[in-house]
């Protein structure tokens, strides 16, 4: 029986890939996407995850939630130039929202 997660990440390349990983394993039952702020801005990565999830074809109910735009404890690491490339996906800006 496939365990029940929910996912908790900031989709750039690295969480991106995992999150189509876990989305195709018959071993996870996703039932959810958190977002925070990581290398890019929570607006980015609510993009990606949101267009990796329609990439997946992921269920539209899906929940897809938002959570926190910077750290709790320290200072932001969001660089004027992303570890990723632009806009957290190694340069691959999608046309347009999902």
């Amino acid at each position: 029986m496939p365990a029940p997660v929910v996912i908790d990440c900031d989709p750039g390349v690295d969480d991106a890939v995992a999150l189509l990983l876990a989305l195709a394993s018959p071993l996870l039952d996703v039932r959810g996407v958190t977002t925070v702020a990581g290398n890019v801005s929570l607006a980015d990565v609510n993009r990606n995850a949101a267009h990796v999830l329609d990439l997946a074809g992921a269920p539209t109910e899906l929940p897809l939630v938002s959570g926190l735009a910077g750290p709790i404890a320290r200072t932001s690491r969001i660089r004027d130039e992303p570890m990723h490339g632009a806009g957290g996906l190694g340069g691959l800006v999608p046309d347009s929202p999902p």
